[in-house]
């Protein structure tokens, strides 16, 4: 099963994952399949926008640019 948002594509490892943080992180009691893919939709939305929000500061000259060695 896999469900493409923005570029990310969820796997069953990302939903196994994404449960066993509901359990022990969240304290949820049995998090279901449905659960967690919506976990993982809002981190990628979260993500995302946080994502444009520096790419806004770096052009804006608000925050200096973001260099990544290769």
């Amino acid at each position: 099963m896999a469900k493409t948002f923005q570029g990310y594509e969820i796997t069953e490892k990302d939903i196994d994952s994404a449960i066993r943080y509901l359990i022990y992180e969240e304290k949820q009691k049995n998090p279901t399949r449905k659960d967690a893919i919506a976990l993982l939709k809002e981190k990628n939305a979260i993500s995302h926008i946080t994502a444009h929000k520096v790419v806004e500061d770096e052009q804006s000259g608000k925050i200096k640019k973001i260099k990544i060695k290769k």
